[in-house]
Protein backbone atom coordinates (compact mmCIF):
# COMPACT_ATOMS: atom_id res chain seq x y z
CA UNK A 1 0.00 0.00 0.00
CA UNK A 2 1.08 3.10 -1.00
CA UNK A 3 1.48 6.24 1.69
CA UNK A 4 -1.38 8.39 1.80
CA UNK A 5 -0.96 12.01 0.31
CA UNK A 6 -3.11 14.70 0.62
CA UNK A 7 -5.55 13.55 -2.42
CA UNK A 8 -6.14 9.87 -1.21
CA UNK A 9 -9.78 9.40 -0.36
CA UNK A 10 -9.28 6.96 2.54
CA UNK A 11 -12.26 4.96 4.15
CA UNK A 12 -15.81 5.32 4.65
CA UNK A 13 -18.81 2.88 5.37
CA UNK A 14 -17.45 2.49 9.49
CA UNK A 15 -19.50 4.10 12.16
CA UNK A 16 -18.93 7.52 13.24
CA UNK A 17 -17.34 5.94 16.48
CA UNK A 18 -14.59 3.46 14.83
CA UNK A 19 -13.90 6.58 12.11
CA UNK A 20 -12.90 8.83 15.38
CA UNK A 21 -11.33 6.18 17.42
CA UNK A 22 -9.21 4.39 14.31
CA UNK A 23 -6.50 4.31 12.35
CA UNK A 24 -7.35 6.66 9.59
CA UNK A 25 -5.15 8.49 7.01
CA UNK A 26 -4.94 11.17 8.90
CA UNK A 27 -6.11 12.84 12.32
CA UNK A 28 -9.50 12.97 12.10
CA UNK A 29 -11.89 16.53 13.80
CA UNK A 30 -15.14 14.84 12.74
CA UNK A 31 -16.71 11.84 10.80
CA UNK A 32 -20.63 12.01 10.44
CA UNK A 33 -23.41 10.15 9.09
CA UNK A 34 -25.51 12.91 6.97
CA UNK A 35 -28.07 10.41 5.89
CA UNK A 36 -28.80 8.34 8.98
CA UNK A 37 -28.18 4.85 7.88
CA UNK A 38 -24.93 4.22 10.49
CA UNK A 39 -22.13 4.44 8.47
CA UNK A 40 -19.74 7.35 8.00
CA UNK A 41 -20.15 8.97 5.11
CA UNK A 42 -18.26 12.46 5.40
CA UNK A 43 -15.08 12.55 7.04
CA UNK A 44 -13.18 16.08 8.08
CA UNK A 45 -9.42 16.04 8.39
CA UNK A 46 -6.24 18.15 10.15
CA UNK A 47 -3.16 17.28 7.93
CA UNK A 48 -1.13 20.14 9.28
CA UNK A 49 -2.27 19.30 13.13
CA UNK A 50 -3.54 22.65 14.01
CA UNK A 51 -6.93 21.90 14.77
CA UNK A 52 -8.71 23.53 11.93
CA UNK A 53 -10.03 21.04 9.12
CA UNK A 54 -8.11 21.19 5.91
CA UNK A 55 -9.80 18.09 3.56
CA UNK A 56 -13.04 16.67 3.39
CA UNK A 57 -13.81 13.49 1.82
CA UNK A 58 -17.38 12.34 1.73
CA UNK A 59 -19.47 9.55 0.03
CA UNK A 60 -22.22 10.98 -1.89
CA UNK A 61 -24.27 8.38 -2.97
CA UNK A 62 -24.13 6.05 -0.05
CA UNK A 63 -22.16 3.08 -1.09
CA UNK A 64 -19.99 3.32 1.58
CA UNK A 65 -17.08 4.14 -0.57
CA UNK A 66 -15.60 8.09 -0.73
CA UNK A 67 -16.04 9.48 -4.18
CA UNK A 68 -15.35 13.22 -3.43
CA UNK A 69 -13.36 15.57 -1.70
CA UNK A 70 -12.31 19.32 -0.80
CA UNK A 71 -9.05 20.42 0.13
CA UNK A 72 -7.72 23.57 1.62
CA UNK A 73 -3.75 22.28 -0.24
CA UNK A 74 -1.79 25.67 1.03
CA UNK A 75 -3.62 25.64 5.10
CA UNK A 76 -5.21 29.09 4.51
CA UNK A 77 -8.86 28.58 5.66
CA UNK A 78 -10.05 28.67 1.42
CA UNK A 79 -10.76 24.87 -0.13
CA UNK A 80 -8.75 25.16 -3.36
CA UNK A 81 -9.21 22.16 -4.72
CA UNK A 82 -12.26 20.10 -5.15
CA UNK A 83 -12.39 16.16 -6.83
CA UNK A 84 -15.04 14.13 -7.26
CA UNK A 85 -14.61 10.28 -8.07
CA UNK A 86 -17.00 9.53 -11.13
CA UNK A 87 -16.32 5.58 -11.62
CA UNK A 88 -15.55 4.55 -7.98
CA UNK A 89 -11.71 3.35 -8.64
CA UNK A 90 -10.47 5.85 -5.88
CA UNK A 91 -8.98 8.15 -8.11
CA UNK A 92 -10.57 11.15 -9.05
CA UNK A 93 -11.75 11.73 -12.23
CA UNK A 94 -12.98 15.36 -12.22
CA UNK A 95 -10.95 18.61 -10.22
CA UNK A 96 -11.57 21.55 -9.69
CA UNK A 97 -9.02 24.08 -8.88
CA UNK A 98 -8.22 27.40 -7.76
CA UNK A 99 -4.74 27.80 -9.67
CA UNK A 100 -4.58 31.66 -8.91
CA UNK A 101 -5.12 32.26 -5.30
CA UNK A 102 -8.01 34.43 -5.55
CA UNK A 103 -10.51 31.98 -3.22
CA UNK A 104 -12.53 30.65 -6.98
CA UNK A 105 -12.00 27.56 -8.37
CA UNK A 106 -11.21 28.71 -11.60
CA UNK A 107 -9.73 25.64 -13.58
CA UNK A 108 -11.92 22.17 -13.89
CA UNK A 109 -9.98 19.53 -15.37
CA UNK A 110 -11.39 15.95 -16.19
CA UNK A 111 -9.58 12.51 -16.42
CA UNK A 112 -9.26 11.05 -20.72
CA UNK A 113 -11.15 8.03 -20.74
Amino acid sequence: MTEPNQYTLGDMGMSTEEALAGDQIHPVVGAYDTDGDGRVDLIAYDRDGDGVVDKTVMDTDGDGVADSIALDRDFDGRVDFIGVDHDGDGYVDTAATDTDGDGTLDTVRESAG
